[in-house]
């Protein structure tokens, strides 16, 4: 019996001390690996930025979310906002509020439809800021390339909306007198020289224009390599015979468009714009010739070459444009008594001069169906 009792003490102790080893060598081993992770994070992390971030395992300072980002793993959403806010913080020297999530609500007018966008951004506020600071915020957004826009615009006695936008970046000021009180069922501010402003920025999913090719149809010329769209109503082919026994304005609209493609060296479009008892013309092709001024020699000096080959046409003396980034050169040829306004395009593609062509530029409507044309213009990488 007593061995017993003296066995099953041991037993015991044994376990305690194993139990306490074991307990040890965890500690230790968390010891060792934590120091190891932390000498790899410092050979890997090195140098840290002033905000501390990781330079070389590849962290940068997200100032829109205020922390440190791997941009391939979380990238820094509305970083383009939040400096565009913090430029208009420093522009006019106005006491806005500290930059927030914001949300705002834009309308994106887009002929002949109008869609509404919730866009997620970022914004701030004021109160009881000055006439002259107010009247500030115009010029600002203007001075930076933005446009107001009519689709997101009200105005009343006491109280502004003004929406500005510029490619998918858009802003919302809502500027209103302070300490509107109600009186006899009307609203009375009884301080006419400060204003209450809440400004609000975001970048929408897609363009203004990208909203109105959406639907439209794509065409691809493999021969010479690029793409674009046209209007979806459009007849794809030549205008058949039967189309043009009427007059256009008699025509149905299935007769007022047509894209014809049967020669890749010649792609045109025709169709109309405006009311039905105003329709204009509109003419868009793009052609190559196979005669000599379409067929430069290369490293040819692009300018000079146009300027002695289509003498007749006034070319500029250097590069004015891009065509999906590729160098271009577009002459503008005004109305005279004896035709519509032009205006050409050329570029080089794979040594070869390629030309757009369009017809009475100068009618408003017109020029809106061939910049949209002109946007959706891609050259194949």
């Amino acid at each position: 019996m007593k061995n017993n009792k003296t066995q099953s003490g041991l037993e015991k102790i044994v376990i305690i001390v194993l139990t306490v080893i074991i307990a040890l060598a965890a500690i230790v081993g968390a010891s060792y690996a934590f120091k190891k992770f932390t000498k790899i994070e410092q050979l890997i992390g090195g140098k840290k930025d002033e905000h501390g971030c990781m330079l070389m395992a590849g962290y940068t300072w997200c100032e829109a979310e205020q922390k440190c980002l791997r941009e391939w793993e979380e990238p820094c959403e509305q970083e383009e906002v939040f400096n565009l806010l913090t430029e208009l913080k420093d522009s006019t020297k106005i006491k806005f509020s500290g930059i927030h999530d914001a949300e705002l609500e834009w309308i994106v007018g887009v002929d002949p439809k109008i869609a509404e966008e919730t866009v997620a951004g970022k914004g701030f506020d004021v109160e009881r800021i000055s006439s002259e600071q107010y009247n500030s915020l115009y010029p600002f957004f203007i001075d930076n390339g933005f446009a107001t826009d009519i689709y997101n615009f009200t105005a009343g006695a006491i109280s502004e909306l003004i929406g500005y936008s510029k490619g998918k970046a858009v802003c919302t000021v809502a500027g209103g007198l302070t300490g509107y009180r109600e009186a006899e069922d009307q609203w009375i501010p009884p301080e006419t020289d400060k204003w209450d402003v809440i400004i609000k920025c975001g970048e929408l999913k897609k363009t203004k224009m990208e909203y109105a090719t959406e639907n439209w149809q794509v065409y691809e010329n493999e021969k010479y390599g690029y793409s674009l769209k046209y209007p979806a109503p459009c007849l794809f082919g030549p205008l058949p015979d039967s189309c043009k026994q009427s007059p256009p304005e008699e025509r149905p609209q299935e007769c007022r468009c047509y894209f014809n493609a049967e020669n890749p060296d010649e792609v045109s479009l025709g169709t109309f714009t405006g009311t039905k008892s105003d329709l204009t013309g509109v003419s868009f092709a793009i052609s190559y010739y196979s005669t000599e001024p379409y067929n430069p020699p290369a490293d040819t000096d692009f300018i000079s070459w146009l300027k002695e080959k289509f003498s007749y046409q006034d070319i500029p003396d250097e590069i004015n444009m891009e065509i999906d980034g590729i160098s271009a050169v577009k002459v503008y040829t005004p109305f005279s008594g004896m035709a519509w306004s032009q205006e050409d395009i050329y570029f080089i593609r794979n040594d070869k001069l390629l030309k757009i062509s369009m017809l009475d530029v100068d009618n408003e409507n017109n020029r809106a169906l061939y910049d949209k044309i002109l946007f959706s213009f891609k050259l194949n990488k």
